[in-house]
């Protein structure tokens, strides 16, 4: 009897292993998707209220999840402003009054350029793998696609500010269709949703991005990718404070 005890929780425990393997695999695989392992783009993001829009457009430049440049090209009042992310530390070179300025860990949860999206989002998106336990928790159908949905916890001792993340990826070919990011206090806070699936660069990934907020449920920001180029040729050197300062005439490398 006691060896029968023992084989079922063996049994149990590896089971959960597997399971939260499986979900860190889908996850990866998603990611590896979308990013590659280096990235050359262009978008717009629309931030809508109820009583005005805001549309900017810009560039944007990535190697790996440590290093990223991000500039934006319109409108007139914002062209040239430029943002640096290396490693955990983030930047924004301001051609008006000539000045870099480095943003604080305060700073990370407020929303980029006044949007719906954080600074934290922008500058660790692609930790997510390193900083959060995955576990798959069911099953559901988003725009007719029958997805996983994954849990995402943070581990201990990683600086995150959602208390969990849950993501809906695609079964068929793991793309990450739904995210929902809720407090420490497990209230929802606002949600993504991917759309307008196209091929890009050989890739059929979504290029249509809403956020959502729950409270306020009348804005809402969107990204829509114009174009992008995976594993473009891009060194370290590249993501420099003195190539932020560059404004419009930085090259971006494609």
């Amino acid at each position: 009897m006691k060896k029968l005890l023992t084989t079922i929780l063996f049994a149990l425990i590896s089971s959960v292993f597997v399971f939260a393997q499986d979900a860190t695999a889908i996850l990866k695989r998603a990611y590896e998707k979308t990013e590659g392992n280096s990235q050359y783009a262009e978008m717009t993001m629309q931030i809508v209220r109820p009583r005005w829009q805001r549309e900017i457009s810009m560039k944007f430049c990535s190697l790996g999840t440590e290093y990223s440049m991000v500039l934006i090209t319109d409108p007139v009042k914002d062209k040239g402003q430029t943002f640096l992310m290396v490693d955990n530390e983030m930047w924004m070179w301001n051609p008006t009054i000539s000045r870099i300025v480095k943003l604080g860990p305060s700073m990370m949860s407020q929303g980029w350029m006044n949007s719906d999206y954080s600074n934290d989002e922008l500058l660790n998106g692609g930790s997510i793998i390193e900083d959060y336990d995955a576990k798959i928790t069911g099953s559901e159908k988003v725009s007719g696609k029958d997805c996983n949905i994954i849990e995402l916890t943070p581990k201990d001792g990683t600086t995150i500010i959602w208390g969990k993340q849950i993501l809906w990826i695609s079964k068929e070919s793991d793309m990450i269709l739904k995210n929902e990011f809720y407090d420490e206090d497990d209230f929802l806070v606002k949600t993504h949703i991917a759309s307008d699936i196209k091929m890009m660069d050989g890739r059929e990934i979504p290029t249509k991005f809403e956020i959502i907020p729950e409270d306020t449920p009348n804005n809402k920001t969107v990204v829509i990718m114009t174009l992008i180029d995976f594993d473009v040729k891009v060194e370290k050197s590249f993501f420099t404070q003195q190539n932020m300062q560059k404004g419009l005439s930085l090259e971006f490398p494609k």
